[in-house]
C-alpha cells in the first residue's frame, strides 16, 4: 500500500516538474522573420527607385524587398508550430489540454504590448493629426479582429474612411488570436495525429478557394487578401504539419542541406515576391509558396546546436521590434526629413532600426517582463526563460 502511493507521488511529481520545451534557434527565426518585414517597410519594392539612384541589380533588390514581407507567414509558421507541439506535450504529459491555463498564457504573452500598441494609435494623432485610428477601428481591434476591417475596407465592402496608422500593422496579431481561440479547442477533442494533419488539409483548401472566390471582387488592393483570415490559412497549416511529422523526432542534417533549405526557402520568397499580385494563378501557386518558403527556412536552423547570445535576444524581443518598428519609421522621417541620397537613406535606416530596438529593449525589460513571469504561473510544459 505504502509503495502504491509512493509510486503515484512520484508520478505525480514527474508530472509537475515535466521537462521544458525551448528550442533557441527558433528565437533567431523570428528576428529573422522580423527583419524581413522592416526590409519590406522601410525600402522600395520599386525597381524604377533603384535605378533611379544607380543602384545595380535594381529588379533583383526590388523583388527581394516585396518577398521581405512574407516574414508575417514565418511568424504564422512558427506560432502555429509551437503552439501545437507544446499542446501536443501538454495532452501526453497530463492527458488533457488545460484551456483556461492556455488562455491565460496567451493573454499574458500578447494582450499588454497589443493595447500598448492601440494606445500608440490613439493618442499619436493628438501630436501627428495625419495618424488617424478612429474608435471603430479600436473597437475592431480589441475585439481581435482588426484584420477583417483592414480586408473589408481594402475590398470595398465597407463603406468606412481610410485612416492612415503605423499601428495598422497589428492586423496579423490579430489573426493570430484568432488562432489561438480555435485551435485549443480541436486539439483537446482529439487524440489522433491524423486528425490533426487532415484539419491541415482542409484549411489549406479552404484558404486556396476563398482567394479565388474573393479574387473578382477586391478591384486592386492586394491587402484584401493578404490581410483576410480566411485566405491566409497556409502558413498555420504548414506549421501544423511540421509539428504533428517532427513531434518527438529528431533532424540529422548535415550543413550542407540545411544551406540547401534555407537556399531553397530564400529563392521561394524571391519568386513569390517578384510575381506577387493580384492573379488567379498566384492565388494557386503564390500564397502556399510563401508558406512553403517559410517552412524551408524553418528546417534550416531546426535543431541547430549553437545560436548566439545576442541573436536569442533579438528573438526575445521580436514581438516588440515588430510592434514599434513603422512608430520608429515615421518618426525619423518626421525628425531627420524622408531621405533623398542613398548616404541619407543609410543614416535614415541605421536610426530607425537602432530606435526599434531599443523601444522594444526597453519594452521587454520595464513593461512585458512583470506579465511574462506571471505568464510562467500557469505554464504546464515550461518554454523559453524569461
Amino acid at each position: 500500500m505504502a509503495t502504491a502511493v509512493a509510486t503515484r507521488l512520484d508520478v505525480t511529481a514527474l508530472k509537475l516538474v515535466s521537462p521544458g520545451f525551448y528550442r533557441p534557434e527558433l528565437d533567431g527565426l523570428r528576428f529573422f522573420a522580423f527583419l524581413g518585414v522592416y526590409i519590406a517597410h522601410s525600402l522600395s519594392p520599386d525597381s524604377a527607385y533603384y535605378i533611379a539612384h544607380h543602384v545595380p541589380g535594381a529588379s533583383f533588390i526590388a523583388s527581394a524587398v516585396s518577398a521581405g514581407k512574407f516574414g508575417v507567414d514565418l511568424f504564422f509558421f512558427l506560432s502555429a508550430y509551437l503552439i501545437t507541439e507544446l499542446l501536443l506535450r501538454e495532452k501526453e504529459r497530463f492527458g488533457a489540454i488545460n484551456l483556461r491555463s492556455f488562455y491565460l498564457r496567451r493573454i499574458l504573452r500578447i494582450w499588454p504590448l497589443y493595447l500598448l500598441g492601440l494606445l500608440i494609435a490613439v493618442l499619436l494623432p493628438l501630436v501627428f493629426p495625419a495618424q488617424s485610428f478612429p474608435l471603430r477601428y479600436v473597437l475592431a481591434f480589441l475585439l481581435v479582429s482588426g484584420n477583417w476591417v483592414l480586408s473589408l475596407r481594402s475590398a470595398g465592402i465597407l463603406s468606412i474612411a481610410g485612416p492612415a496608422s503605423v499601428m495598422f500593422i497589428l492586423w496579423s496579431v490579430s489573426f493570430e488570436e484568432q488562432f489561438y481561440l480555435f485551435w485549443p479547442l480541436i486539439m483537446g477533442k482529439t487524440s489522433r495525429l491524423k486528425v490533426l494533419l487532415y484539419v491541415s488539409g482542409l484549411l489549406l483548401l479552404v484558404s486556396t478557394l476563398a482567394r479565388q472566390v474573393m479574387l473578382p471582387y477586391v478591384g486592386f488592393s492586394e491587402s484584401a487578401i493578404f490581410t483576410n483570415t480566411l485566405t491566409r490559412f497556409d502558413p498555420l497549416a504548414l506549421g501544423i504539419i511540421t509539428a504533428v511529422l517532427l513531434h518527438e523526432k529528431k533532424l540529422h542534417l548535415n550543413l550542407l542541406a540545411r544551406f540547401a533549405l534555407l537556399s531553397g526557402g530564400c529563392a521561394t520568397w524571391f519568386a513569390a515576391g517578384h510575381y506577387f499580385g493580384l492573379t488567379r494563378i498566384f492565388m494557386l501557386i503564390g500564397y502556399p509558396a510563401m508558406a512553403i518558403g517559410a517552412g524551408l527556412i524553418f528546417l534550416s536552423v531546426f535543431q541547430i546546436h549553437f545560436v548566439p547570445r545576442w541573436l536569442r535576444y533579438m528573438g526575445k524581443i521580436s514581438y516588440g521590434l515588430y510592434v514599434f518598428h513603422m512608430l520608429a519609421l515615421y518618426l525619423c522621417v518626421k525628425l531627420v526629413g524622408t531621405p533623398h541620397t542613398l548616404r541619407a537613406f543609410v543614416g535614415y535606416w541605421t536610426l530607425s532600426l537602432t530606435l526599434t530596438t531599443s523601444l522594444a529593449a526597453c519594452s521587454y525589460r520595464f513593461y512585458e517582463t512583470p506579465f511574462l513571469r506571471m505568464k510562467e504561473r500557469f505554464a504546464r510544459i515550461k518554454s523559453r526563460p524569461v
